[in-house]
């Protein structure tokens, strides 16, 4: 490693100052939680930043980190162990780098996604249709409860009142009277 270092210290210091701190970050981010990962200062926690709908983000610093770390050591292959000469064995050695950086902001966005609200996908069509109760649903003005029903072919489990003075135990089929604007429903026993 003495010798690699003496001849391309660049790509060592790229490679293990990369590889170093992509490990520290990602250490604390499954010990500790940190989960601003984005450099626009995105805080994660808060639930107007956890929806899966974020837009792909390229620059991050575990991106940054890949890139380091992949540039790092592939220019130290393309030097030390393969032979080439310093131009290719830049060209191949940031391109790797920038491929290991999107791949790195593509896992970050996939998971970022695990953390997504699903999107109730309810209109005014759902009215009329029957599902049957998947919680108690107290009686009218009390609370809601959930019911699960197939709307537009995908079954769903939704937030449900109802207008009778009685609660509807779990299990009991019921029929959709009103959609809400946020996707929530009213119901009535059968």
């Amino acid at each position: 490693m003495n010798e690699a270092y003496q001849h391309e210290p660049v790509y060592m210091i790229m490679a293990l100052l990369g590889t170093t701190l992509f490990i520290i970050k990602m250490l604390m981010l499954l010990l500790g939680g940190d989960t601003d990962s984005d450099l626009d200062g995105a805080d994660l926690d808060d639930p107007a930043h956890v929806d899966g709908s974020e837009s792909f983000t390229l620059i991050s610093i575990q991106s940054i980190l890949a890139l380091f770390m992949g540039t790092g050591w592939i220019g130290l292959a393309c030097r030390e162990e393969w032979g080439l000469s310093q131009i290719p064995s830049f060209f191949i050695a940031v391109g790797f780098g920038f491929l290991m950086m999107l791949l790195t902001s593509f896992l970050n966005f996939k998971i970022k996604g695990l953390n997504s609200v699903p999107n109730n996908n309810v209109d005014e069509r759902a009215i009329g249709l029957t599902g049957r109760a998947y919680t108690d649903i107290p009686k009218s003005g009390a609370g809601t409860g959930q019911i699960e029903i197939t709307v537009h072919g995908k079954m769903q489990i939704l937030q449900a009142t109802t207008n009778s003075e009685e609660k509807i135990k779990a299990f009991s089929a019921v029929k959709v009277t009103r959609v809400d604007s946020s996707g929530n429903v009213t119901v009535e026993p059968i």
